[in-house]
């Protein structure tokens, strides 16, 4: 997949500082987000326990961001004395494994600030450092951040998702941006148990289809 790199500026700056947080942390999609839920046969310690908002990106990728993997730090506590980040003061979110020392964003607007991918109703996902840069400068009434993000290549989730590695669960805003994510896997996988048979299939053809968009 192909994003562009960060640019010289604010959010490269936030790179070694992030670095801290990654230690401390261990075609458009037309259908719904999805959330992924790791099911316990999942001992990858990236994935064991998570709970992952999911989107497809336009070169058939599948990307996404953990929900549940809040850090210990803030943008305000690694950057103290900054004007521009000192107003955040909720945790930081390990998203993935791919550019640990990168920032994003998952927010929510009805606007599109720059470059995003949709999730579900107005949720957009920033990958973009210079988007990301406008969410610090201007942010929504709901956004949070992460450092690092998940990703997989084309057909490579679906696979998963037919080897039975992940249950599936309409995505929806309010869980995205819901405060407390200690019981998030708890919920959503006792949800996901009482699906219908017919939902995982159907989560493989929305990840088929970002495949052939």
């Amino acid at each position: 997949m192909s994003f562009a790199r960060p640019r010289a500026g604010f959010v490269r700056v936030l790179a070694a500082a992030l670095t801290l947080c990654a230690q401390c942390a261990l075609g458009q999609v037309t259908e719904p987000g999805l959330f992924l839920v790791a099911k316990p046969s999942i001992l990858d310690p990236n994935f064991s326990g998570t709970v992952i908002l999911v989107t497809g990106a336009p070169d058939g990728a599948s990307i996404g961001v953990i929900l549940n993997r809040p850090t210990k730090e803030s943008l305000a506590s690694i950057l103290p004395g900054n004007d521009l980040v000192a107003k955040f003061t909720d945790p930081l979110y390990f998203g993935g494994p791919v550019e640990r020392v990168g920032l994003f964003a998952v927010f929510r607007s009805k606007d599109t600030p720059g470059q995003t991918l949709p999730v579900v109703e107005d949720v957009q996902l920033a990958l973009n450092p210079e988007t990301v840069e406008k969410l610090l400068r201007n942010p929504p009434v709901q956004v949070r951040f992460f450092v690092g993000y998940s990703g997989w290549a084309p057909g490579q989730l679906s696979a998963e998702l037919e080897r039975g590695d992940w249950w599936t669960v309409n995505a929806e805003p309010d869980t995205v941006f819901r405060k407390n994510t200690d019981t998030l896997w708890d919920e959503l996988s006792l949800r996901a148990r009482a699906v219908t048979a017919s939902a995982p299939p159907r989560a493989i053809r929305v990840m088929r289809s970002c495949v052939d968009c």
